[in-house]
Order: C-alpha cells, then structure tokens, then sequence
C-alpha cells in the first residue's frame, strides 16, 4: 500500500519510514563519493599535487556558501508554496534533475574553471532539493512517531556514508572517474521517483509566498533568531558536527604521520577501518536509539552521544600506550597488516560510531519538537548552516593546529594531533552539555 493510503491511518509502517527516508541514501551517496574521492582524484588530474590544496579548498568555499545559504532560503520558500503538485514535489523534482545534468558536466569537464562552475551549480540544485525535502518528512510523519522516522534518517545517513566510501570507491578504482560519477545519477533518480510519485505532498502553504527577494532573506535569516530553544540546540549540533567531521578530516593524517611516517598509502587500511566502525556502530545504534527517545526523551541521548563521542576522541590523545590487553589487539593487528597500537586506535571507531549513531538517530526529532509547525523547510534549511558550517571551521581550526607537528613531541606523538584531539574534545564535550540549555517539549 503506498504511503499515500496510509496517511489516513492513525501510525505509519517500517515500510512507509523506508521509503520516507530512501531519498537521504542518495544524498549521502553523493556528496562522500564526490567530495571524498571523486573530485579530490578529478582535481588532481587537472591541477597537479602542486595546487591541489587551494584548488579543493576553492570548491570547498563556494560548497558550504551555497550550502548556508541557499538551502534555508528554499526551504523557506517551499513552505510557502502551492501548487498542484504540492509544496515540496516541484523542488524536489527540479533539484534532482539538475543535480544529474550538472554532473554529467563535470565528468565531462576538461579544465578545472569549468570544474568550478558546473560544482556551483550542483550545489545550487542539490541545496534546491534539500531544503524542501527536510520540510517533507514533517508534512508526514506524525508527531508520535518522530522518534522512529529520525532513526530511519539517520540509518539512511550512514548506509549512503557507507556506499558512497565503498561502494563508489569500488566503482572509482575499477570502472573509472565517469562510472562512478554516473552511479551518482542514478541513485539519486531511482531514490528521487518513488519520492516524489508516493510519498503524499499535501500539507497547505503556511504563509503567503514572499513579494521580494529582500522580504525572503529577511525572513528566512531572522525569523529562527527569535527562538532560543532552536538556537541553543543549533549551537549543540554545530560544536558535536566540528568534532565529529574533524575527526573524519584529520584522521588519515593522523595514522600517516604516527605510525606510517607520513606515508598516506601505507594508512589507508587503518584510517578506513577507523572511520568503517564508526559508520557501522551508528547504524547499529541508530533505530533502537530513535525507538527508546519517544519513551525517554531526546536530551539524553544527543548528551550520551556528545559525550562518548569526546571520550573517544580523549583516548586517541593517549594512543601512543597501550591500553587493551595484546591478546585482543595482535590478532587484530595481523588482520589489519597494521601495527598494535594502530589496531587499538582504529577501535576507537566503536566508541565514537555509537556516540555519532545516538545523536543522528535523534537530531531531526529534536528539531522537529521545538520549531513552529508548518515552518520546518525554513528551520530544517536554516539548520544545515551548523552542518555545513561544522565541516568548515573544523578543517580550518585543525589546519592550523596541525603546524604545532613542526614543535616537539607530545605524549609520544607529532604534537599536532594532542593538540588537534583535544579541542575536538573540548567541541563535542561542550555541544554535548549544551543540550541540557533545551527543553523536551514532546507532547505526552
């Protein structure tokens, strides 16, 4: 039965939040397959090693502008659609559309300026899609089930994390730039029709649609400012993401340098285990987490995963001992070809994967709990600023701290990692505390 004839039902099904949240999978899918492997291989083929590191942090820059920018502006805008086809379905359809043309022209690209151009304009799609596609799910699902279908979204992030790192990272090596690109496209139509054609869009404008452009950036970058609950859990969500996004950043580095010296090839198997434990402990945790928030609230678990998520990244500060028993670490090791104190770093990857899967799998119920009914394009838009904005701060942060590699050593190791760790530290042990600044506010 599609979800449109279960809408009338009182609760929704596993199979109408599967397909609810199928969309997120290629969202995931795209931006760690191009982000991570795709476009850094594309940029170094057309610029050299040379530049390569201006040159991503160039298409990094007008990613996250377009990111902060224009998906709260759209998914304010969507709110106040109306159309025959709903207020979210057009966008959705329009952005995926142009997300797969605007591929297609970068894997057709022969110079890194047109490179540029066709990335601007992917973001500008993809951010068209996304904005209103976070302001569907709320149109649907009901309020007591908030919990179960932000567990589905955030299951749904980390399969598309997963794919995107394996899945299209096979199809690079193997088939090629092109294929992998083109495995992009059609995930995100084959998630994007189903989307579109039986999840229902029926939810009525909540406002009359903007008269000027100056009226909607008004709006769309104010309006959310009025409201201290959603602020204070932007600024909870911002400081987890810089932790956990520049943990991901840095951790290739950090096995490169500390036990590989600096050879980054050699440290692929233990970065990739670190961060491929991380991904599968939060889709473990993620829907039973989601399930327990309808009955014990969402404060705890966002504070949890704050929480273990900063004891993890504490226990890589002291990674140069040994702190588990041989008889755990030298199998292993022997499996990984890694050395011991390497294969204990990697299972970090547990602790801080069921931190990361405790907040995702609560983070949009939370939202969702505290913004003002019929908004939740502009508030779910507006709070992609803290997930955009994370990535950002956190790579320019530890950039900079990474130079302290030059000084002494630090408890064993390059002194930039100490350094670099413990203010990830200090970042997801603050976000998690300053979830207790929010209330619950779930009806009961």
């Amino acid at each position: 039965m599609a979800l449109a004839a279960r809408r009338s039902l009182s609760r929704l099904t596993h199979l109408d939040f599967a397909l609810l949240s199928v969309y997120w999978i290629a969202i995931g899918y795209l931006w760690t397959s191009l982000g991570g492997l795709i476009l850094p291989d594309l940029v170094v083929h057309l610029v050299g090693n040379t530049h390569k590191g201006p040159a991503l942090g160039v298409l990094e820059g007008v990613g996250s502008l377009m990111a902060v920018v224009w998906q709260p502006l759209v998914g304010s805008y969507s709110d106040r659609t109306r159309t025959r086809f709903g207020r979210r379905h057009p966008f959705i359809f329009a952005g995926t559309v142009g997300d797969v043309l605007f591929l297609i022209g970068i894997a057709l690209s022969g110079s890194y300026w047109l490179v540029l151009i066709f990335y601007f304009l992917l973001q500008t799609a993809s951010n068209t899609a996304q904005g209103p596609y976070q302001g569907l799910l709320p149109d649907v699902v009901p309020e007591a089930q908030r919990g179960t279908a932000s567990g589905y979204y955030g299951a749904s992030n980390a399969i598309g994390l997963i794919a995107g790192s394996v899945g299209a990272g096979y199809i690079l090596a193997h088939f090629g730039r092109t294929a992998a690109i083109l495995s992009i496209c059609v995930l995100l139509l084959v998630t994007m029709v189903p989307t579109v054609l039986l999840v229902p869009d029926r939810a009525e404008a909540s406002r009359a649609q903007f008269t000027s452009l100056r009226q909607a950036l008004a709006t769309t970058f104010s309006r959310p400012l009025r409201h201290s609950h959603f602020l204070w859990l932007m600024a909870s969500r911002l400081l987890i993401l810089m932790g956990l996004v520049g943990l991901q950043s840095f951790v290739l580095y950090y096995f490169s340098d500390v036990f590989y010296h600096s050879h980054v090839d050699e440290a692929v198997t233990a970065a990739y285990t670190l961060q491929g434990l991380v991904i599968v402990s939060a889709l473990i945790v993620a829907l039973p987490a989601a399930r327990a928030s309808d009955r014990i609230g969402r404060r705890p678990l966002i504070l949890w995963g704050g929480l273990l998520g900063a004891a993890g990244v504490l226990i890589l500060v002291f990674s140069h001992y040994q702190l588990l028993p041989s008889s755990l670490l030298e199998p292993l090791a022997r499996a990984l070809k890694v050395p011991v104190l390497a294969a204990q770093a990697t299972l970090v990857g547990v602790l801080i994967g069921i931190g990361y899967g405790l907040f995702f799998s609560v983070d949009w119920a939370f939202i969702q709990d505290i913004i003002p009914p019929g908004e939740a394009g502009l508030f779910m838009g507006f709070s992609n600023i803290a997930t955009a904005g994370s990535g950002v701060i956190a790579r320019f942060v530890g950039g900079f701290l990474l130079e302290f590699n030059n000084g002494p050593r630090v408890l064993g190791l390059p002194g930039g990692y100490p350094v670099i760790f413990t203010v990830f530290f200090v970042w997801l042990l603050v976000g998690g505390l300053l979830i207790l600044k929010v209330p619950e506010m779930r009806k009961t």
